[in-house]
């Protein structure tokens, strides 16, 4: 009945082709030549129906149009790229010709919890729905969404699930935190999540009280799927062990993202949900899921997006993002300020794929030391790895805090408490003879990492980060809870500034 009344959703919204070729449809086989084809079609409807990028391209489309794929790649890769603040100064200038003029707020789309009001709404296509990054600055991108735009980009976390054996109308739950992503909205819709196999539990802060709902939700909604952050998923399974709590069911499906997962979490996440396969997503709040875990890495949705790399100003290397068959607000060599490694890889069988390796977040996700080097996410998973060979995988979880360059604190989460004193001495050992035997470390033992979920989570946190968790725009609470945010990061900086000068 659910699949059902997914389908007469779909037909009635007018969505179903888009579903079949965002969704179902894969680009395993002679890949390149048929991204080249959509970029061709993206940049020409650019050129030509957006005042931001109006004739950026013409030269290039003229020069290309009869080359070989690899040499039209190669050419591709010296246009310019975009940042988050070109766009974000753009504003809708980026959108086609039909969007670009509209006032977003005569045509906003608002979800009031009555669902066949949205569904009338939803399927005449006359609206526009907000969404805002995070913004590392507070500073968000917010994109104006057209019908389109919207469900191409939610049907890329659905293409995620159902390549990990979802099917719609079966039951997801959804463990986020409160305040984010729009979340709020969405949870009008709970109600009636009996008609549509979709729940959400959401959470202030993880700790013994929020898992034991959870667990409770888990039992009784009896999900397939269960969506959560890494982190949060990891404090879930470390809770369940540390308090006894009786899972009575194991969902057949976890999907993770929105964070690097590290090889501590994901062992401990499957001691405890023995039962359920567990995989890793990428993707971003303005272009939706573009990869999902495959064998060696994250496989990037090949009908989806064309990912590059080139190096940064430290010589890193940074994703640059096409987000394809997006013509009424076109991502074009995106600069998303992510580190990663992209490989293009054949396989024996002939299915070919483009594959992401070593993600490490936001270029501003390292530690640097007092000689100035910089250790990103990499370094500590392999740090941690070490370290678990010698004391029986007991460090569940580890979170880095910058002290300035001269000090570091680290917070583990145990299983076995009789390792601590191990792990502090060899913590030291370790990070004295790999990043400085200058620096100060200090090791402390926890049983929740103490995080304000409406900022971004990161294994790593240096002074002064300060990304909203998305989705902040137009809500007057949650403007006001960035202004907080920024005012304690700030008053840290500032505190820690003084310590450095002091020390020098």
């Amino acid at each position: 009945m659910l699949k059902t009344l997914y389908q007469w959703m779909f037909k009635f919204i007018g969505i179903q082709k888009l579903y079949r070729k965002v969704v179902t449809q894969d680009r395993l086989t002679n890949i390149r030549p048929q991204i080249r084809k959509d970029i061709e079609h993206l940049l020409t409807t650019a050129n030509e129906e957006c005042s931001f990028f109006n004739g950026r391209f013409t030269d290039f489309l003229a020069a290309n149009e009869n080359v070989e794929d690899d040499i039209f790649f190669e050419a591709y890769a010296q246009l310019p790229t975009f940042s988050k603040e070109d766009y974000a100064n753009a504003g809708q200038t980026v959108m086609n010709k039909d969007w670009s003029l509209v006032d977003p707020k005569s045509k906003e789309l608002q979800v009031e919890g009555r669902p066949l009001e949205s569904l009338r709404r939803l399927r005449q296509g006359d609206y526009m729905m907000h969404m805002a990054t995070g913004g590392s600055t507070s500073l968000p991108l917010v994109v104006h969404m057209t019908k389109h735009h919207m469900f191409s980009m939610l049907f890329t976390f659905f293409k995620c699930w159902y390549r990990m054996g979802w099917r719609p109308g079966e039951r997801i739950l959804v463990f986020y935190p409160k305040n984010t992503y729009n979340i709020d909205d969405m949870v009008k819709f709970n109600p009636y999540s009996k008609w549509v196999g979709f729940r959400y539990h959401l959470f202030d802060k993880v700790d013994e009280e929020a898992v034991r709902g959870l667990v409770d939700d888990i039992n009784s909604y009896k999900p397939k799927l269960l969506l959560a952050f890494p982190s949060p998923m990891n404090m879930i399974a470390h809770t369940i062990r540390k308090c006894r709590l009786e899972l009575k069911h194991h969902p057949e499906l976890i999907n993770v993202s929105g964070e690097t997962f590290f090889d501590c979490q994901r062992k401990n996440i499957e001691s405890v949900f023995s039962n359920s396969k567990i995989e890793d997503s990428y993707g971003s709040v303005e272009l939706g899921e573009l990869a999902h875990e495959t064998k060696g890495g994250l496989e990037i949705f090949a009908d989806v997006a064309y990912v590059e790399t080139e190096p940064n100003e430290t010589g890193q290397p940074e994703m640059i993002i096409t987000r394809l068959k997006l013509t009424d607000f076109p991502f074009i060599r995106y600069k998303m300020k992510d580190i990663a490694d992209v490989r293009f890889r054949r396989e024996p069988d002939g299915t070919e794929r483009y594959v992401i390796t070593k993600i490490e977040g936001k270029d501003s996700n390292y530690i640097m030391s007092d000689s100035g080097e910089r250790f990103y996410p990499s370094f500590f998973n392999e740090f941690v790895n070490e370290l678990n060979e010698s004391v029986d995988d007991s460090i569940l979880e580890i979170k880095v805090y910058e002290r300035g360059q001269t000090e570091l604190e680290l917070q583990y989460i145990l299983r076995d408490e009789r390792f601590a004193a191990k792990v502090e001495a060899e913590s030291i050992r370790l990070l004295s003879e790999h990043m400085s035997d200058q620096m100060e470390y200090r090791v402390s033992f926890v049983d929740y990492i103490d995080h304000d979920y409406r900022r971004k989570y990161r294994v790593i946190e240096r002074i002064g980060d300060i990304e909203f968790a998305g989705g902040m725009v137009g809500d007057d609470k949650k403007l006001s809870a960035v202004e907080e945010i920024v005012a304690e990061a700030a008053n840290v900086e500032a505190v820690t500034t003084a310590k450095m000068e002091a020390h020098t």
